[in-house]
């Protein structure tokens, strides 16, 4: 099994550095506008040098490819969430957008705007799963803020996390490959606890709809 895992990797590897061994920033721009990856992996990615070779990003290049990356898909989201917001009836209650609607109120409910903006770029900043660029956008999008500030925040939020993980890879850069599976593996541990919660507070919604019936 282990081999399989790890001659399914190799391939997957390889096939990415052949692919893109003369452009590593646009591989790293790429990951960098995935959800939940954004640079937190785009990073480590652009400067592992057993994927990359020679080819490696330094850690400005990582950082820099991956921030803009990250930020690209933001004003559009935003745009994008807030014109829905207005036309489609029910989309507040849409169940994969409820959890941050939850988190946009959580934000618009500070005392005054210089701590909504702070809090929004604290949000984004933190490199972890389920924060970022991504889920800031969705806030933005989902409430009042207005959009130039709620922007800035997420551009200033991006670069902080951007900043603090090459940070990390300049620091450990011997141990890249390992900062990039853990990474992975954070990631992962995170979406699927998400995922369990999510399926057990449907179940345990369901079940008081019987018991009502």
């Amino acid at each position: 099994m282990n081999n399989l895992i790890k001659y399914n990797m190799d391939n997957f590897l390889d096939l990415i550095s052949v692919n893109f061994q003369d452009c590593v920033w646009l591989a790293v721009m790429l990951m960098a506008m995935i959800p939940t990856i954004e640079s937190k992996i785009a990073i480590p990615f652009g400067m592992n040098t057993e994927i990359w070779g020679a080819g490696a990003l330094t850690g400005f290049e990582s950082f820099l490819f991956a921030f803009l990356g990250s930020i690209l898909p933001s004003f559009f989201i935003i745009l994008i969430v807030r014109k829905l917001k207005s036309k489609i009836a029910g989309f507040m209650t849409n169940k994969f957008l409820q959890k941050y609607y939850n988190k946009s109120r959580a934000v618009t409910q500070a005392k005054n705007n210089f701590t909504k903006y702070f809090m929004l770029t604290g949000f984004v900043a933190v490199p972890l799963p389920l924060t970022g660029v991504w889920t800031g956008s969705l806030i933005v999008g989902l409430s009042n803020l207005d959009i130039r500030y709620g922007f800035l925040s997420i551009l200033i939020g991006a670069m902080i996390s951007a900043g603090m993980i090459t940070l990390i890879c300049e620091v450990f850069s011997n141990s890249i490959t390992y900062i990039l599976i853990i990474s992975l593996i954070i990631i992962l541990l995170f979406l699927f606890t998400d995922l369990f919660i999510t399926i057990f507070k449907e179940l345990k919604e369901k079940r008081k709809d019987k018991k009502r019936k």
